[in-house]
């Protein structure tokens, strides 16, 4: 599935209960349209440890992946789309469609959550899949630990929209954030893998635009390099059971259509740091992106900015995706919850 090369993906082979409830995918128009979300049952407390649930998760993927594989585009959105829509949204969420900054996206509301606090939440999927309705259940649960409003935008995609496409589009949605009139202290700009890169780079292209940057940056699993250069490719790449050098680099030449990969608007580990805000880091020890998440906090850091690295051990790629299946994966979402809701307090 782009980021996550799934070959054939039946989420009820996974050892937690089925989902059944699903989000729709943005509508492309400008006009809002609101779905109301009842009460779901949530998955009970896991009694598994942390390493028979990665096992578990593990010995799936196996089945499923190929980290050196990259299926054809349509099968590899269907493939993220129906794993991820499929998990229910927390109870008593809204989701609207509506657009942000001229880009589609979709808003995520839960009872109670300030709407004067917005986390702006960029998808993975290789710069090639990936929507918002497949990010919508960790965009709700990352917007309730943080008591914030959700949104995540449907920016353009390989191939039909190559580089720099996907980054402009992310700008724009932050562009409009500010328009709308949300304060930029007040706006925290998140995104995984492919997505992550999008908000360091958002945030980068901010402060060089003479904008206010946001109040601060969550990345989990960044894909900050598309060099593919990382030590941790060779390093790590044994353990990561969905990544690999040459699926990435294939993903990489699709989204770049022939732009320089050391870009910093393609590879944000290139770009300016000057002035950065703070910056938290998520990422798992055994993922080949491990590497770009540790150039990213050696870079910020020398520039002088605020960065919080957590690497969790046995992890993999984008695990707080992963979040119905992994307590680590929760554990992150609060984490991530707790220092966003700090920052825009």
């Amino acid at each position: 599935m782009t980021d996550i090369m799934f070959v054939s993906l039946d989420p009820s082979r996974l050892p937690c209960n089925k989902h059944t409830r699903r989000c729709r995918p943005p509508d492309s128009s400008s006009k809002q349209t609101t779905t109301k979300h009842a009460n779901h049952p949530q998955r009970k407390n896991m009694t598994s440890t942390v390493e028979s649930e990665i096992s578990e998760l593990r010995t799936y993927l196996a089945q499923s992946v190929d980290p050196s594989f990259n299926p054809p585009v349509a099968q590899a959105r269907l493939a993220q789309y129906q794993y991820g829509a499929s998990v229910p949204l927390p109870a008593d969420t809204e989701s609207t469609t509506l657009k942000v900054g001229g880009i589609p996206a979709v808003r995520i509301r839960s009872g109670g959550a300030s709407d004067s606090r917005a986390l702006l939440l960029f998808h993975s999927g290789g710069y090639s899949s990936g929507d918002p309705a497949d990010h919508a259940a960790l965009a709700a649960h990352l917007a309730i630990a943080s008591n914030a409003t959700g949104y995540v935008p449907q920016y353009r995609r390989a191939p039909e929209d190559p580089f720099p496409a996907a980054v402009e589009d992310a700008a724009a949605a932050y562009r409009g954030l500010l328009e709308t009139g949300f304060p930029a202290d007040k706006i925290v700009v998140a995104g995984d893998s492919a997505g992550g890169g999008l908000a360091i780079a958002v945030a980068q292209q901010a402060v060089l635009a003479g904008l206010p940057a946001p109040a601060g940056v969550y990345a989990m699993s960044p894909w900050a390099d598309l060099t593919q250069t990382n030590p941790s490719y060779d390093i790590r790449g044994p353990h990561d059971p969905m990544l690999s050098r040459t699926s990435l680099h294939d993903l990489a030449r699709m989204y770049l259509n022939g732009a320089d990969p050391r870009s910093p608007l393609a590879s944000p580990v290139f770009g300016d740091f000057t002035n950065f805000p703070p910056l938290l880091l998520h990422v798992g020890t055994d993922e080949v992106l491990l590497g770009d998440t540790l150039a990213l906090a050696r870079e910020a850091a020398h520039a002088g900015s605020d960065v919080t690295l957590r690497v969790w051990a046995q992890m993999i790629h984008i695990f707080p995706w992963f979040h119905p299946h992994l307590q680590t994966g929760q554990a992150a979402i609060a984490e991530a919850g707790t220092w966003i809701g700090r920052l825009t307090a």
